[in-house]
């Protein structure tokens, strides 16, 4: 393998300053599509090359730009940078393109240039972020690496670059569902001083171990599990355990209690079938019993004092009057653009791992769409500064009616366990707590289990 040469003088044609309103508008649209959580290291200043998996196509770079915390320059393939609505908005990013064997026309040569410019973006102190899996996907795994990242960072350390690495795992609950849970978790910046040597002698062999290094800090980062058997069950479980055992709600945590949880679920699957759809079956019998009651995991066991509950309820009644009005008219407002973009998602039919950025993209489109038509009218038929209001307003209102539901609707929930858990017969909630608990005890087995040298069935 050569040795890839980075430009020493920085080429004009790569920019100093990614432009603004490119990366605001992705963090926003991050911000508003997911409930985003941002945890672990921070990113360093000077040059730095970030690596993510890559599981949810166009929003995964949103999602960096939203939790990074400094401008970043992207590795995108070169078929997004023309032919269509997106292209102007990728080229304006500062992205730079990769050629792939996989794409169509794709011309291999050319990626000469996209290894000269991440080196002059490196030499001047940017930040430059790549999916080195190469696609993004929904095995849930972390797929095999590419060997880019590695020869980039490699390339850019020879050169006399003090180049950072910073590992970052996307975990995405329900990656398609509107406001459902995404957490970046970063992990530590790490250097490839070490592999310099090698690198020097035989530069085959010093990018496969940095590769298998840079793997290996990203599966530390995410939560593996096959969605169509257990991503569901070890997120399940996880918010069981935590609130059988009252542990703090930590991003960081939480995601390595859904790691340990995930590879135990696994093995015990292979090692025991048996004992695998026992703890299953429990898990059902448990859910089903406190939806029969309405109830949630952190409402058993609490209890909460009548003055309390009177005081949460006159002051919610209150807020109520106010934002009830707000949501009834909002959502009118919004059920068009609404309809329209699930119509555009449900006859495109897109794989699992576009779904979220067709929902994103068709409401980036439909949305200011109808707020165009709705200023239209109002300039033409009613008053011309009602035209301008509506522009205006339209979208805070839309922001106004997402909270709103949201916050409405937790208060709901909450209401509903209280007066559920008032009713509830003590024999029941005795019942439900000791489930809850035996189901917490099992887990706890599996995770001593995986921490022995010959593991034995929990």
């Amino acid at each position: 393998m050569s040795r890839p040469e980075l430009p020493r003088a920085v080429p004009r044609a790569v920019p100093r300053a990614v432009p603004r309103a490119v990366p605001a508008l992705a963090r926003f649209v991050a911000w508003l599509f997911y409930r985003l959580e941002r945890t672990g290291d921070a990113v360093p200043e000077g040059p730095v090359l970030l690596v993510a998996n890559h599981p949810n196509a166009l929003l995964d770079p949103s999602l960096v730009w939203a939790t990074a915390g400094r401008d970043i320059r992207f590795l995108a393939k070169s078929t997004l940078f023309a032919g269509n609505v997106l292209a102007p908005l990728i080229r304006r990013s500062g992205a730079i393109p990769v050629y792939r064997r996989t794409d169509e026309g794709s011309d291999l040569s050319r990626n000469a240039e996209m290894f000269a410019a991440v080196g002059a973006a490196l030499s001047q102190g940017d930040a430059v972020c790549l999916f080195p899996e190469g696609k993004s996907h929904s095995s849930g795994r972390l797929e095999d690496l590419r060997t880019g990242a590695a020869r980039i960072a490699l390339a850019a350390a020879a050169e006399g670059i003090p180049l950072k690495i910073v590992p970052i795992g996307l975990n995405l609950n329900r990656k398609a569902v509107f406001r459902s849970r995404a957490t970046a978790l970063y992990g530590r910046p790490f250097g490839v001083d070490d592999l310099l040597d090698l690198f020097a002698r035989d530069p085959a062999a010093a990018v496969a171990a940095l590769t298998d290094r840079i793997a290996e800090r990203l599966r530390a980062l995410i939560v593996e599990a096959d969605p169509r058997s257990d991503a569901q069950l070890v997120e399940r479980v996880e918010r069981l355990y935590a609130a059988a055992r009252g542990v703090p709600a930590d991003p960081r945590d939480r995601i390595e209690r859904s790691q340990i949880i995930a590879r135990g679920v696994e093995r015990l699957r292979s090692a025991d079938a048996g004992r695998y759809e026992a703890i299953r079956e429990r898990v059902r019998a448990y859910d089903a019993l406190i939806a029969r009651f309405g109830l949630r995991d952190r409402d058993i066991g609490q209890s909460v004092a009548m003055w309390t509950a009177a005081r949460f309820a006159v002051r919610e009644l209150a807020l109520a009057a106010l934002l009830v009005p707000v949501v009834i008219g909002g959502a009118v407002l919004h059920l068009i653009p609404y309809l329209v973009t699930d119509s555009v998602v449900r006859v495109s039919r897109p794989s699992f791992d576009v779904r979220a950025t067709v929902k994103a993209l068709a409401g980036c489109v439909f949305y200011p769409l109808w707020y165009v038509v709705l200023a239209t009218f109002a300039w033409r038929r009613i008053d011309p500064w009602l035209g301008g209001a509506v522009v205006l307003l339209m979208p805070l209102l839309a922001i106004t009616t997402l909270f709103a539901v949201e916050r409405e609707w937790a208060v709901a929930r909450a209401v509903r366990a209280y007066l559920a858990a008032r009713r509830l017969p003590r024999p029941v909630h005795s019942r439900l707590k000791r489930s809850r608990a035996e189901i917490a005890e099992v887990l706890e087995q599996v995770y001593e289990w995986l921490n022995v040298e010959a593991p034995q069935q929990p």
